[in-house]
């Protein structure tokens, strides 16, 4: 039963994504038991990042730090504000290129890369290697308008 479970643990992905150069970012967790196209991806990021307040930019107004509340967390006051990435009204960013950042600090950074581009044909094996460490990369969205 035990091996069942811990099995079953197995079908998912905890995957981290980050929006350089901001710190924006969100974590999904990826269902592996069916197949996990680079379209489905997309789709679910895209939708994560419109409703995400990791993917919101945070901003303080100029020359004004953030207030603290007793417990030293940040209050939701006016000089906080989290903003949209782009406005509505603005032209739409859509995913133009998912990479993988990898860990060089625990390999040789003289034979792993630091960066791979992820395409559907390398997509199945970085799943692989993600699975067997989800901390080994984390997956880089770079965003640009549609015009």
């Amino acid at each position: 039963m035990l091996h069942k479970e811990l099995n079953n643990s197995n079908m998912s992905l905890p995957l981290l994504f980050t929006i350089p150069p901001s710190n924006r970012h969100e974590f999904l967790l990826l269902d592996t038991s069916s197949k996990i196209t680079l379209k489905s991806l997309n789709a679910q990021i895209t939708s994560t990042i419109s409703s995400s307040p990791n993917c919101a930019e945070c901003t303080s107004k100029p020359n004004t730090p953030y207030q603290t509340d007793s417990l030293g967390l940040i209050a939701n006051d006016e000089t906080t504000v989290m903003a949209k990435h782009k406005a509505a009204d603005g032209p739409k960013e859509t995913i133009q290129e998912f990479r993988i950042h990898w860990d060089t600090k625990t390999r040789d950074g003289k034979i792993w890369p630091e960066y791979t581009v992820v395409t559907d044909e390398n997509f199945p094996a970085i799943l692989e290697l993600l699975k067997a460490n989800p901390v080994m990369g984390v997956l880089e969205i770079k965003l640009g308008s549609s015009d």
